[in-house]
């Protein structure tokens, strides 16, 4: 895998269990409130809620800013649903579905979700690994300009802020001095 894949990964990972945490964090609070314990838990709660929110937000805007959205954003919406779950099933004491067949769906969902994630960083690298005859297909059916980007030469992302932006592009911008008089 390339840097930018994992580093894509990585803050989609981040914000999801920030943002799966803070939901389980607020409703905690008032459990502890029907608990009998004191109320100043529920604004503290909910407190810690958004700033996980918040620090989700943070690290998810941050890989937004450095890699593709559909990776970060879908890294984000599973690990926020996996670490919801799993933090209501120990912190809250939520349980998973009963029946046999529930708990295979689930479990068959959530398999399809994490495969589809798989498949969709890896896509590029599975495209071109297939046998002539199925790019032929893939070409007709989803990407018909495959080949084009293949044999053009791909140019490395500037990831730096202060990126150089040439004077000849800016010239639309500047008033000359005749426009400006009038």
């Amino acid at each position: 895998m390339q840097y930018e894949v994992i580093e894509e990964i990585i803050y989609g990972l981040e914000s999801g269990i920030l943002f799966g945490i803070s939901s389980v964090i607020s409703k905690m609070g008032f459990l502890f409130l029907e608990q009998g314990f004191s109320k100043l838990l529920v604004p503290i709660c909910i407190s810690v809620s958004i700033c996980c929110s918040a620090s989700g937000f943070v690290c998810q805007t941050r890989g937004l800013k450095h890699g593709r959205a559909i990776v970060v954003s879908t890294c984000a919406a599973v690990a926020s649903i996996v670490t919801g779950v799993f933090a209501g099933m120990f912190a809250l004491g939520e349980r998973l579905p009963s029946a046999p067949t529930s708990r295979l769906w689930l479990l068959l969902g959530w398999m399809c979700i994490i495969v589809g994630v798989i498949l969709l960083v890896a896509s590029t690298r599975l495209v071109r690994s297939l046998p002539r005859s199925w790019i032929h297909v893939v070409r007709s059916g989803v990407d018909k300009n495959i080949g084009v980007r293949q044999s053009v030469p791909t140019r490395s992302r500037d990831t730096s802020p202060s990126t150089v932006i040439q004077a000849s592009t800016l010239h639309h911008l500047i008033a000359t001095p005749s426009k400006a008089k009038a």
